[in-house]
């Protein structure tokens, strides 16, 4: 397989030298998969600071901004600006002899396989009361596009840390998302109501649903930050083993 190079700012107080010895080493495949993951990322905020990349291609190479990669296509984009023009750059992935990654710092939990801790912006962070809230109004919500009272409770021992409230609010995203999947399918819906009445979600190392007595019981992994959790249509699929 081919390996991926990975060049990172030392000054990240999370990307210390010995940290950076401690890094799997990930093949092309792999590295374009988190690339791709950050620039979703990324493209959702007010200021996008997208990954720098340079691409070696047997005896030539290209840089730029890594803008999407298709892997059905095998295409990756890359975009440059020049005196206020946009270059773009289409490269076939099954060409790549390596990879070189910049821009990337706040990214690292990614490509190190949990070896760096994911330290969420504090702005991010919702506060406890925020957290019940939300889960509130998401219990509203879902109540009127399912037609039942559904309760929704944030299962955690002692005070939650700051990273876990994190990841609950992400999960309460998921949740919403996942069940409204649900709600617009018609088989689906009619098996939840009859068999769901509160919804359980505590955080934990693996990803998996049971029920009992009407509770369903969601344990969502976490432990490799939002690398690990389900997405929308796996969790559904746990959700819907128990109807």
């Amino acid at each position: 397989m081919l390996l991926a190079q990975l060049c990172m700012n030392l000054k990240n107080k999370f990307m210390d030298f010995k940290t950076i010895l401690q890094f799997p080493v990930l093949d092309t495949v792999e590295i374009l998969k988190i690339l791709q993951e950050i620039a979703d990322i990324e493209r959702q905020e007010e200021r996008p600071e997208m990954p720098q990349v340079t691409i070696s291609i047997f005896n030539d190479s290209a840089s730029g901004f890594f803008v999407n990669y298709d892997s059905e296509k095998n295409i990756i984009l890359l975009c440059d600006m020049y005196d206020r023009k946009a270059q773009f750059q289409y490269i076939a992935s099954s060409s790549i002899s390596s990879i070189s990654i910049r821009n990337v710092n706040k990214y690292g939990y990614l490509l190190s396989d949990g070896k760096i801790p994911f330290t969420p912006d504090e702005s991010e962070i919702p506060t406890l009361l925020q957290l019940k809230k939300d889960i509130k109004a998401l219990e509203l919500e879902i109540n009127e596009a399912i037609g039942k009272d559904i309760t929704i409770k944030y299962n955690y021992d002692g005070t939650p840390e700051d990273l876990d409230k994190f990841y609950a609010l992400k999960v309460l995203g998921l949740l919403e998302e996942t069940l409204s999947k649900i709600a617009t399918d018609k088989l689906a819906k009619e098996a939840f109501t009859a068999s769901i009445s509160e919804i359980e979600f505590t955080l934990g190392t693996e990803n998996k649903a049971t029920l009992e007595n009407g509770i369903i019981s969601i344990i969502l992994d976490t432990s490799k930050g939002l690398k690990s959790l389900p997405k929308a249509v796996k969790l559904q699929e746990h959700i819907e083993k128990n109807l």
